[in-house]
């Protein structure tokens, strides 16, 4: 049997964590995250607010670095859509499947299907495996700039609290 967004229902809420940002053309740099997800109960859809600050010991310490807002969207048949509209003006359409890989662990990896008001961006893909209390997240992209599919973000939520 599918998957369905009722599955992810136990996302619901906040979340926190701390990533790490890497790429070929760009200094690894820690990051805080916060993390929302909320849903109505008429549509089988998941809404997010993602957002993120610099995690350092200097003067940048808490600034601002990402926000982005979308939707997990259930079309149906064991397939999700992701979109994402980020604060850059990038919008993203990515797919895929979740399975179940281990009991209560869903997992599920997303490949652009569309990427708009972003010439520098190839393909982009995120790869979610949601825990009871843990949410672990990596995001792959290429680039003009770097036309590899190499790894850019990977960041492990919590619950607050826990």
């Amino acid at each position: 049997m599918p998957i369905t967004i009722a599955d992810l229902g136990f996302i619901i809420g906040k979340w926190e964590g701390i990533g790490l940002a890497e790429y070929p053309t760009i200094a690894p740099v820690d990051y805080d995250e916060g993390l929302v997800f909320t849903r109505n109960d008429k549509d089988p859809v998941i809404h997010y607010e993602q957002r993120t600050w610099i995690r350092s010991s200097d003067e940048n310490n808490g600034h601002p670095v990402f926000w982005e807002s979308g939707f997990i969207i259930d079309k149906g048949e064991g397939l999700f859509e992701l979109v994402s509209a980020q604060k850059s003006g990038r919008v993203e359409i990515l797919r895929g499947s979740p399975v179940n890989s281990d009991g209560n662990i869903i997992e599920i990896d997303f490949t652009s299907v569309s990427i708009s008001n972003d010439a520098r961006m190839i393909k982009s893909g995120r790869r979610f495996r949601f825990l009871e209390n843990i949410i672990d997240y990596e995001l792959q992209m290429s680039t003009t700039a770097n036309p590899a599919y190499d790894r850019h973000l990977k960041a492990r939520l919590k619950r607050p609290g826990l």
